[in-house]
């Protein structure tokens, strides 16, 4: 669903479903409530800058990346050690659809979770490797925002913020092609 997010209707509807849920993803990480706040206005500030022409189904997954990242990253910088427990998710559905042979259900579930854990790993990497990558990947393949406004949003030409991509890209493809690989073979 393509929407209008240039509103500020638009935006304060959002802000107001998920502001919570990324305060408590951002808690979950630094357990600080004040620091928690600051992640959760600077992701609301970040996404607010690059509402335009939005979709707004995928704000959601950016603004808990986006906050999840944030947290690590504060947690590193600052070099406190949390325990962070697995992330909260939402329950799986019923292990088997109707028909489906118990075995192949268990590897199917055992693959989403590898998907999952490896798409945690690449997003949690390229945070810490290059945040302007971090910028350009997620805006432009989990918002769905057109490249040429993601450009100008970032201050670069089309060229550059293409090349841009492709080395975001290349660096993903080279440090976890084999991971994917080995996910694909179970």
């Amino acid at each position: 669903m393509r929407a209008d997010a240039n509103g500020r209707d638009s935006f304060d509807e959002i802000y107001e479903t998920y502001a919570e849920l990324v305060y408590e993803k951002a808690m979950s990480y630094v357990k600080n409530h004040h620091v928690a706040e600051e992640i959760m206005q600077e992701t609301f500030l970040k996404f607010f800058r690059f509402r335009k022409n939005t979709n707004l189904e995928a704000a959601k997954p950016w603004l808990l990346l986006t906050a999840k990242y944030a947290a690590m990253n504060y947690n590193r910088d600052t070099k406190w050690e949390y325990a962070v427990d697995g992330v909260t998710q939402e329950k799986n559905e019923k292990i088997a659809c109707e028909g489906e042979d118990p075995e192949d259900a268990m590897i199917r579930r055992l693959r989403e979770k590898e998907y999952i854990g490896l798409t945690d790993d690449i997003f949690a990497a390229l945070y810490r490797k290059n945040v302007r990558w971090y910028d350009a990947i997620t805006i432009t393949y989990v918002l769905e925002k057109p490249q040429k406004e993601v450009a100008e949003l970032m201050g670069m030409d089309l060229d550059s913020f293409h090349s841009m991509l492709y080395r975001a890209r290349k660096w993903i493809k080279d440090n976890y092609e084999h991971r994917l690989d080995e996910i694909r073979e179970l």
